[in-house]
């Protein structure tokens, strides 16, 4: 009988311990796969190789306007880490649409005179891929774009698989 006891307290001391320790081995695991910051830091590098790219476009600005109404895979969290990232170039970040621009008065006659709006459009995640439409907007004869750019997340960064078809204007 006293085997009989001590086995179930063996197995109750056992499920105590598995109970204790499960929390804490599923919180190390991280999901890249899911939409989160990494997308964020996906939109981040296309929108610097964006920025690094015609910098002409980018002379005598005042603000540098997103508009994050398109990007699927971008959270709350995500949006507010790429907005502060964005803050680095040293101009004032505005996450508005092209519309909301110009009834602010900021956009006319097809020209952003003090500012350069980023526009990207993309599809849901799928696997360790993002493919999206990118472009960096000053006005209608100044902009630049990646129409089916495709971004991999792989070996821990982010990286440009696939330019797609490249414009400018």
């Amino acid at each position: 009988m006293n085997r009989c006891r001590m086995g179930k307290r063996k197995g109750v001391c056992l499920f105590l311990i598995f109970i204790l320790i499960l929390p804490i081995l599923t919180a190390c695991s991280e999901d890249y796969g899911s939409p989160d910051l990494s997308a964020a830091d996906a939109y981040w590098m296309v929108i610097d190789q964006l920025y690094q790219e015609d910098s002409g476009l980018n002379g005598d600005i005042k603000y540098l306007a997103i508009d994050t109404t398109e990007m699927v895979n971008l959270t709350e969290e995500g949006k507010e880490a790429l907005l502060k990232q964005l803050e680095s170039y040293g101009y004032e970040v505005l996450d508005t649409t092209f519309q909301e621009l110009q009834e602010q008065g900021l956009i006319h006659d097809l020209y952003f005179p003090e500012g350069i709006l980023f526009q990207i459009q993309d599809e849901p995640m799928e696997g360790n891929t993002i493919t999206m439409d990118a472009s960096k907007w000053r006005s209608g004869t100044g902009a630049i774009g990646y129409d089916n750019l495709v971004v991999e997340y792989k070996n821990d960064i982010w990286e440009i698989k696939e330019f797609g078809g490249a414009w400018i204007s």
